[in-house]
């Protein structure tokens, strides 16, 4: 279901973003990016950890 309010928010959220919400929005859009294309569990939590301390 989040995937889905996700794709929602993107396509008609028309509000204007400040500068730390797009960063951290780009982050997570990456995040998610890395973790669909991580090949084992191990390398799925190594990921969550580099994503987690940028933000």
């Amino acid at each position: 279901m989040k995937p889905l309010a996700k794709v929602f928010t993107t396509m008609f959220g028309s509000e204007h973003l400040d500068s730390e919400s797009a960063r951290s929005r780009q982050i997570h859009r990456e995040w998610d990016r890395q973790r669909s294309r991580a090949a084992s569990p191990s390398e799925r939590a190594e990921i969550d950890a580099i994503f987690s301390r940028a933000l």
